[in-house]
């Protein structure tokens, strides 16, 4: 398969139309395809289709190293009441592009990012609701992904991660922090279940009604706390408002450790922006310095 970059779908619209025709088990036709926003993977298309004279939309994801994941993931999903696209068609060899891919259900309706950016209680609440029902979901309600989720992603094993980087490229500000969230440490919560990517545009609603969940690329167990606040990291403007407490609060978890997992954020974050030389969202090594440093300053004169 060409570079994805360069991959035009419209140039294999009677393939695309026989895979489509396949994986669902009847004839299609191809009536629109389109590339969808990219976030941190390679953008998905969108496939608007008439099957049996009735128009419907899919999603064909183009995925050589998540995608049998995703996928096996996805479809454990479909026993459980949290809405998920379906998922159609696995094509480990890339038969049909050339490279792995698998289709889902086109979920219609709008990230959940707008409203909750906009204060609204509702969506507050859904995001709440909709967080806390995934990680609730325990192994054995998931006897499908036996053996595939043993990989936990820990607090612990972040913050090792990083200071492993530091170790071999000193910087003294990193080491200030690494010590401070050493002596900060908490008790952490056991691993829950989360699709591996609580961001708000993964949430989508209609009329007020959660209608999916998406992006379960890197669905797994993990630290609860570090997962949820992924989206109070790329949009701090939602800090202050309570969300995270009342999470907290509502899970079991000590609010009072919500200072150290911020912590974590930014050293783990500043690990990987100074070992890539690539910006995080709009984090640069400049403001994490700032960043930290503050964070630093504000946790000596507290006691956690």
């Amino acid at each position: 398969m060409e570079k994805e970059e360069n991959f035009d779908l419209n140039e294999h619209q009677s393939t695309c139309a026989a895979y489509l025709g396949s994986s669902l088990g009847n004839p299609v036709r191809l009536l629109q395809a389109r590339r969808l926003t990219k976030s941190t993977r390679a953008a998905p298309w969108r496939l608007d289709v008439e099957v049996n004279g009735v128009k419907r939309s899919y999603v064909l994801r183009l995925d050589a190293r998540f995608g049998d994941h995703e996928y096996t993931v996805l479809q454990a999903m479909q026993s459980i009441s949290i809405p998920t696209p379906h998922v159609y068609g696995w094509d480990p060899q890339g038969h049909a592009f050339g490279t792995p891919c698998f289709i889902s259900d086109f979920i219609e309706g709008d990230s959940l990012l707008g409203p909750v950016l906009a204060g609204e209680p509702w969506a507050e609440q859904l995001y709440l609701d909709a967080v806390c029902a995934l990680q609730s979901l325990t192994r054995q309600q998931l006897p499908a992904l036996s053996g595939r989720l043993d990989d936990e992603v820990t607090a612990q094993g972040t913050l090792d991660e990083a200071h492993a980087y530091f170790k071999t490229h000193p910087h003294p500000l990193a080491e200030a922090v690494y010590t401070r969230l050493v002596e900060m440490m908490p008790d952490f919560p056991p691993t829950r279940f989360s699709n591996g990517d609580l961001w708000l545009d993964n949430f989508i609603v209609r009329d007020r009604r959660l209608v999916g969940v998406i992006d379960f690329q890197h669905a797994g167990f993990s630290d609860p706390i570090y997962e949820f606040l992924l989206s109070f990291f790329v949009a701090p403007e939602l800090r202050g408002r309570g969300i995270e407490q009342r999470y907290c609060l509502r899970m079991g978890f000590d609010p009072g450790v919500l200072p150290w997992y911020h912590g974590l954020e930014y050293f783990d974050t500043f690990c990987y922006v100074v070992s890539s030389g690539e910006n995080f969202v709009h984090y640069t090594e400049e403001n994490l310095v700032e960043i930290m440093q503050a964070w630093l300053d504000e946790t000596v004169r507290k006691v956690y």
